[in-house]
């Protein structure tokens, strides 16, 4: 993770902030900051990083921390994909707007919107597992974990084609 003060900020933010569900959407806010530009635009490496925090901020706000550090649990990303639509501007606020979007016995997909003035910048979507000390955790020992019941969503298309882009990809 590269954006460490960011990241303890969340940490700090977290004690202050409601807990609400874990498929709630989640919204932090952000500056463009000097060393996240390339020159006047923000550089795509740090879409990325940013997507973490808001992985990260998801499991604050439904109150996995807990379980998370006593299990030594750990999230990792397999897939990211970023699609840009307007640049984010030095020194420019926007919304991390971050969700849940769909889940299998292995996999956590999430979805994380960039949003100024009311519009999208850019939308990812990540494919995620958990790590513990004994390999992957199965996905219903996280939702155990969350303590509360948690409805199956139906698989968006987006996911559908990611599969096959992911398929296609370990063929070669």
């Amino acid at each position: 993770m590269i954006l460490r003060f960011r990241f303890l900020f969340l940490i700090f933010i977290h004690y202050f902030k409601r807990s609400i569900g874990v498929l709630d959407e989640n919204t932090l806010h952000f500056r463009v900051f000097i060393n996240d530009v390339d020159v006047k635009r923000m550089s795509s490496d740090r879409y990325l990083p940013i997507m973490d925090l808001g992985r990260i901020n998801i499991i604050l706000q439904a109150g996995l921390l807990n379980a998370f550090l006593k299990n030594k649990w750990v999230p990792v990303a397999r897939i990211a994909t970023v699609r840009y639509r307007y640049p984010l501007k030095i020194f420019e606020r926007y919304l991390l707007k971050s969700s849940i979007i769909y889940w299998d016995d292995e996999w956590v997909w999430t979805e994380h919107k960039f949003e100024r003035n009311g519009k999208v910048t850019a939308v990812g979507i990540t494919k995620i597992t958990f790590v513990g000390a004994n390999g992957m955790v199965p996905i219903t020992e996280v939702i155990e974990a969350y303590g509360y019941p948690v409805a199956k969503l139906a698989m968006p298309e987006a996911i559908k084609e990611l599969m096959r882009v992911e398929l296609n990809m370990r063929k070669e």
